[in-house]
């Protein structure tokens, strides 16, 4: 009975294992932490690829556009979305603004940023510039934004997290061509 007394008053006293319980407790929400981190960079970085297609499309809508898109103008105007070369959807500058958020890896980017639509439009705005009324070519496009990590946050079945519908818009003075 006193050898078990006495194995137990030493075992208590000793901390050889403290050091790897340590580690276990604190392994789990470091990588966790890490994940989030890498998970986040990546659907920042796809917005900014989305963004970046958006300005990219405008720029081309500028260059392909007539200068003269505006001549007899009198006064501002801006036309609802839709151009007379692309109709009513922006289908010619969807596939530029999609092209930037492809990659030739696809597991490089998550599918955590998708494109829904692409309007444009061309505006004719007066006293911005020195001409009297400028043209200006619009692009908006919608994306649809879904967070990472979103499956494993799940109330049976039903995500906590809706994902986010954002429109970003550009303008480009048009040049023409």
């Amino acid at each position: 009975m006193m050898r078990a007394v006495r194995f137990l008053q030493r075992f208590k006293r000793r901390e050889d294992g403290a050091a790897l319980v340590e580690f276990a407790l604190i392994l789990p929400p470091f990588l966790l932490a890490f994940f989030v981190i890498v998970e986040f960079s990546r659907l920042f970085f796809s917005y900014q690829a989305a963004v970046q297609g958006v300005r990219d499309a405008t720029r081309y809508m500028a260059r392909i556009t007539a200068e003269d898109s505006c001549a007899g103008q009198t006064s501002t105007s801006t036309p609802s979305f839709g151009t007379p070369e692309t109709g009513t959807s922006g289908d010619v500058f969807y596939p530029i603004v999609f092209r930037n958020m492809a990659t030739e890896v696809d597991t490089l980017l998550p599918a955590n940023v998708t494109l829904v639509n692409v309007k444009s439009r061309i505006k004719c705005v007066a006293g911005a510039f020195r001409d009297p009324i400028v043209p200006v070519a619009e692009l908006e496009a919608q994306f649809r934004i879904t967070f990472p990590l979103v499956g494993i946050l799940e109330l049976n079945g039903q995500p906590l997290l809706d994902p986010i519908d954002h429109i970003v818009n550009d303008e480009s003075r048009i040049y023409g061509i």
